[in-house]
């Protein structure tokens, strides 16, 4: 038992001004950053992560792809819709979970899936989380804030950068 969470990729992507400007450079970037804020909030927080991106106008078979022990990354097969995988998912599998989230923006999967252990939150909820997540493994784990480009001397004791200083500057 445990806690599964079911994100509806694209509807994420599309709910986020980060994600959207990536989408637009490449479809790949988008959903490579998606996978990557999941994978970090899946382990923070102990949760089986899915994120499902549909393949529903495309041709493709449908895969999925294990990242780490916590982390499923579903392309649905053409025809399938990321919402229909989700409800199967969810009908299939709620029995073996305490609880499952569903990230979508489709309301009518919520009138689907009237059950207890099924709870919805709304992709902009979902990022609001995320973010959260994010400032604390910031605040936790790096110990300069936030700067638009960290290099490596940010991460560095005052006694290490004076004495590359001095290395530098041949008085070693």
């Amino acid at each position: 038992m445990g806690i599964a969470i079911l994100v509806d990729g694209y509807n994420v992507i599309y709910s986020s001004s980060e994600l959207k400007r990536l989408l637009e450079k490449s479809r790949y970037q988008a959903q490579e950053k998606l996978v990557n804020l999941m994978s970090s909030y899946c382990s923070l927080e102990g949760r089986e992560g899915y994120v499902v991106f549909d393949a529903y106008r495309g041709r493709c078979l449908k895969s999925e792809e294990e990242i780490g022990s916590n982390l499923k990354i579903i392309l649905t097969g053409t025809g399938e819709t990321a919402d229909s995988y989700i409800e199967k998912f969810v009908s299939q599998k709620k029995a073996y979970y305490d609880y499952i989230y569903v990230v979508t923006s489709d309301y009518s999967q919520r009138r689907t899936a009237d059950d207890k252990k099924v709870l919805f939150l709304s992709p902009q909820n979902f990022l609001k989380e995320i973010e959260a997540y994010q400032k604390v493994l910031r605040e936790t784990y790096f110990s300069s804030p936030s700067k638009a480009c960290l290099r490596v001397s940010d991460y560095l004791k005052s006694e290490v950068k004076e004495r590359l200083d001095r290395i530098r500057e041949g008085l070693s």
